[in-house]
């Protein structure tokens, strides 16, 4: 089989560009909504007369396509900045049977619409029951004309569009980057099967269901050499001569559903710039671990820079999948972003990961942090006042002290504004605190020469599963949860921290 597949590499090139409709189309040609029973797309109204969706940054949902009257939709999330947004096309997986153009608001890509300031454009595509191969790579070819000829209405730099998918998703994004068809910046494939023929003659030999590939060909590959012709047209490591765009391409390790070697045999494939990356205990999934992970983030973060400047180069990265994200112990604290206040200072913004150190080992003297949980109401928080204070100077060499002001929504009572937990911090004259009965002045214990950190929303708090105030977390310099309080009935912080830093006791 393997000299019938290197053998039918020589027909690729024509097969390739019959199975995308024919010939070579540039944007300009592109008219924008058809009545062709094979392919309509969708004009947008001005953005002015559409309403998004209730997200932050917005969300545009509409109708892209409808190839042979199925109904294809696209979600788009634009930045809170100033336009032209680049663009990221974003291809769901789902073993191209299965999933959405819905991204959940940790998923990586939405992640980069509010840290990079990108537009993501999320896809569908025609399900495997929905058309065989090529309908796919046809949709998305289609979407790509769609967000050009619709760039004026959503403010977007079409001269830098990365197409980047997961799983079936980033086989796609994959097929993509090897096809001279789309006018693309760059693709990202997150652990996408890039040889179909190969995958398949593992599952057979092994005993393994393949009947993804084979609902997704219209065949099964092991029967016959059409089929296998077929099979490897959808295969882009077989593709990539004469590719010209420059690929992120990340796998990991313990991947069940497709062997990191996949990756590997493309990135090797490729004579363009890539990144090949390599995550140690990483899984399959852009949901799972750690692929929302802000190291992962970056990692994309850091190759848009250098797909912007024109700068990408060959890279090849391994790292480790690390802790996963969490409130507990052991696991990576999420990034917190809110307001927060200096010691007799103003609000402001304010962000967890700026105090953290990811490098960091037990050989450096970074401190480590400690958040409080507390509310300006709260008797026990009035009364242990000066203890933190005392617990603070002690310590101050070691830790650095974040308080995090609450509100109780079961309580009229416990609703501080800002300028009462302001109040209560710098212990100056405000009527409202304890209880909404007393002066701020009049609490235990000196000013509080720390920062205090806005959650009244008791968005945090509840994320750190706190049931009252006060309660405390330690958290390594690196991110890691060390102690929480929950984990530990009957061991006061105090102790925590003696046992952590006995040369300061």
């Amino acid at each position: 089989m393997r000299i019938a597949m290197v053998l039918s590499l020589l027909m690729l090139g024509a097969m390739l560009s019959g199975c995308l409709g024919g010939e070579d189309r540039e944007y300009s040609d592109f008219e924008g909504c058809t009545t062709d029973e094979e392919i309509s797309c969708e004009i947008v109204e001005p953005i002015e007369n559409q309403t998004a969706n209730e997200s932050n940054p917005p969300m545009y949902d509409l109708i892209y396509a409808r190839p042979n009257g199925v109904a294809l939709r696209l979600a788009v999330h634009l930045p809170n900045t100033d336009g032209p947004h680049p663009v990221i096309m974003y291809i769901h997986e789902g073993e191209w049977k299965s999933g959405t153009r819905e991204l959940s608001e940790d998923h990586a890509a939405r992640q980069l619409v509010k840290k990079e300031g990108w537009a993501v454009i999320s896809v569908e595509y025609r399900l495997s029951n929905e058309g065989i191969w090529p309908a796919q790579l046809e949709d998305l070819e289609t979407a790509l004309y769609w967000i050009n000829n619709n760039s004026d209405t959503y403010n977007l730099d079409t001269n830098t569009t990365v197409v980047w998918g997961s799983g079936a998703g980033g086989h796609l994004a994959a097929m993509l980057a090897v096809n001279s068809n789309h006018s693309i910046s760059a693709a990202i494939d997150w652990f996408g099967p890039t040889d179909l023929v190969e995958m398949v003659e593992i599952s057979n030999a092994t005993g393994s269901d393949y009947s993804s590939i084979s609902d997704l060909i219209g065949c099964d590959p092991m029967n016959g050499s059409e089929c296998t012709n077929q099979t490897m047209s959808a295969s882009p490591v077989h593709l990539t001569t004469g590719s010209t765009v420059p690929m992120l391409i990340m796998h990991g390790t313990d991947d069940e559903n497709v062997p990191h070697n996949q990756s590997l045999s493309m990135s090797q494939s490729l004579s363009t710039p890539r990144w090949m990356v390599t995550i140690e205990g990483g899984g399959h999934g852009a949901m799972s671990h750690p692929w929302k992970e802000n190291m992962v983030v970056q990692i994309v973060a850091d190759f848009l820079e250098n797909v912007t400047s024109e700068s990408v180069q060959n890279r090849q990265i391994t790292v480790d999948a690390g802790p996963e994200t969490g409130t507990w112990e052991g696991q990576r604290v999420h990034d917190v972003q809110t307001l927060a206040r200096p010691p007799g200072g103003s609000w402001q913004d304010w962000r967890l990961s700026d105090y953290l150190v990811p490098n960091w080992n037990n050989n450096t003297n970074d401190p480590w942090i400690v958040i409080q949980f507390l509310s300006t109401d709260c008797s026990h928080c009035w009364n242990a006042a000066d203890d933190i204070e005392v617990l603070h100077n002690q310590y101050k060499d070691s830790i650095i002290l974040f308080s995090f002001a609450v509100n109780f929504s079961s309580n009229n009572n416990f609703n501080a504004s800002l300028s009462e937990i302001g109040a209560f911090q710098d212990r100056t004259p405000y009527q409202g605190c304890y209880y909404a009965t007393r002066d701020c002045a009049d609490r235990p214990g000196p000013a509080h020469n720390w920062t205090y950190v806005d959650d009244r929303d008791q968005t945090q708090m509840y994320a750190f599963h706190s049931q009252g105030t006060p309660m405390y977390v330690i958290i390594q310099p690196d991110g890691i949860i060390s102690w929480h309080q929950y984990q530990n009935d009957g061991q006061s912080v105090d102790d925590a921290l003696a046992e952590l830093f006995p040369g300061d006791g």
